[in-house]
Formats: C-alpha cells, sequence, structure tokens
C-alpha cells in the first residue's frame, strides 16, 4: 500500500493506492502542519499503519519532516512536481503546459517533459473569497457565498466599462472597470457584494492565467484544485480568457490533482 498526502492551507487530501485500488479522502488542514498529522490522519482513515509501504508527502512545512515515521518510509516530493506530474495525468496532456492550481491561493506552473517550473503566484484564491466575504457580509461558506451570488447584481457594486468607455471592441460592457467603485453612491445588497466578490476573484485569476499563456505561448490554461467549483468564479475566468482568445481546460477531479502527481512520482522513483 502507497500513501499520497497533499498538506494546503485549507485542506490536506490523501490518496491510498492498494493494488490497484485508488480510494481518496479529505480533510480540513490543521494548523500548523506538524509532522504528528501525519500518524493522526491515518487513524481517522482507518489504515494499519503495518500495511503501507511508503509515503509520500508534499505542501505545507512537509520538506522539514523526517525521513520515516513509525518505521514507514516519507519521500518528500516537492510540491511544484506533484502539481504538474498530477496536470499531465488528469489531463492526458504529453506536450508543454500551462498550469493554474486554484487553491486558498492561486499558482501557475509551467511543464516541460518532465521538468516543472514554477511561474508565479498571486495572493488570491479560495481563501480571499472565504475572508472577505466574511469581511464585508459577515457569510464564510462558499455555497451560501455562491447561492447569493447567483441572485445578484454586479452593476449596483462595480463601475462597468459601459459607464465609462465606448468605442474599444475588445472591451465588453459588462467588465469591470473599477471593482467596489459604486459601493459609496448606491444602495446594495448581500447578494451584489457577493456577485462582485466573486467575479472580481475570478477577473484576476483569468488576468493572470492568459497573461502567462502570452508569455509561454500557449493557446490554452490547464486548471485544477477547488477554486474554480464556484460558478461565478469560473464564468469571470472564462469571459477574461475569451477576451484573450485563450482556452481554459478544467481538471474532472478537482482538489485530487496533487494526490495523483504524487503517486506518479512514487511509482517512477520507488
Amino acid at each position: 500500500m502507497i500513501v499520497a498526502i497533499d498538506f494546503g492551507i485549507t485542506n490536506t487530501d490523501i490518496a491510498v493506492s492498494n493494488g490497484g485500488a485508488l480510494d481518496f479522502f479529505s480533510f480540513k488542514t490543521n494548523l500548523p502542519i506538524e509532522e504528528s498529522n501525519i500518524l493522526g490522519l491515518l487513524n481517522q482513515i482507518k489504515i494499519n499503519h503495518k500495511s503501507i509501504k511508503t509515503i509520500g508527502i508534499s505542501g505545507g512545512r512537509s520538506s522539514d519532516f523526517s525521513e520515516d515515521i513509525d518505521d514507514i518510509k516519507l519521500i518528500k516530493v516537492p510540491e511544484v512536481e506533484a502539481i504538474g506530474r498530477g496536470a499531465k495525468r488528469i489531463f492526458k496532456e504529453n506536450n508543454s503546459m500551462l498550469v493554474m492550481s486554484l487553491g486558498t491561493g492561486t499558482g501557475c506552473i509551467f511543464g516541460d517533459n518532465k521538468t516543472y517550473q514554477y511561474v508565479g503566484g498571486i495572493p488570491v484564491g479560495g481563501g480571499t473569497l472565504a475572508g472577505l466575504s466574511k469581511l464585508l457580509i459577515n457569510e464564510d461558506s462558499i455555497d451560501e457565498i455562491s447561492s447569493l451570488a447567483t441572485s445578484g447584481d454586479r452593476s449596483e457594486v462595480d463601475v462597468l466599462i459601459d459607464d465609462v468607455v465606448s468605442g474599444i471592441d475588445i472591451l465588453k460592457p459588462n467588465l469591470s472597470a473599477a471593482n467596489f467603485a459604486k459601493v459609496s453612491r448606491n444602495k446594495y445588497r448581500k447578494e451584489d457584494i457577493a456577485k462582485a466578490l466573486t467575479n472580481m476573484i475570478g477577473e484576476i485569476i483569468g488576468t493572470v492565467a492568459f497573461s502567462n499563456a502570452f508569455i509561454f505561448d500557449k493557446a490554452e490554461v490547464f486548471f485544477i484544485g477547488r477554486t474554480f467549483l464556484e460558478p461565478n468564479i469560473k464564468a469571470a475566468i472564462n469571459e477574461r480568457l475569451t477576451i484573450a482568445g485563450i482556452k481554459g481546460i478544467y481538471s474532472d477531479a478537482p482538489g485530487k490533482e496533487n494526490c495523483i502527481g504524487i503517486l506518479d512520482f512514487l511509482e517512477e522513483n520507488n
């Protein structure tokens, strides 16, 4: 039995590979992330430690962990490589690819053959949505924020292109010219704030994605993680990509990609 554990800021994801069977588990991350968390997690998923050959770990401060725990070998997989390998497996892509990892924050990886390069990241993602929503509308449940946003009208909150600019064909009238610039003079609802916030996060991620696509001369960007599961964010990402003529391709295994990348690394190197 081989176990992969990816320590994220918000979620800790686990994959268990045993004789061809693959099981996934996910838990809220208990900060700070410590080596002792590993045995606790294995106990929660009711795995007999004696049956584990190897544990692959990535994320958090896992690079500081020991080389073994409870007589089980620990193999540390660089997070950039876990992301890149996981994306290649998920998307069955053999060519070079640009990957946006959408989690609590957002990272960008460029993978070419078996070389994975960290392009950069932004501190905007699912954590931003939960945190700012708590401050602005006293709501940090992603499901509730999404429900509010779906019936919101961000034109009550944002200054739109249509309000200030005309004659630039590439700029659609419903794009934001200035996020939240109307809140000082307009009446607005919680729904409008939620809509404006989810849209802003999607616009930022989408803009970073197409900018990196231009740098690496790619016509498509691959998205992994969980943040794009919020439909208003995903719609805003796609709107920005469309302006730039870039195609967005989204993982059908959200949240599992890094663990799959860890397992891929272990299969090749263990």
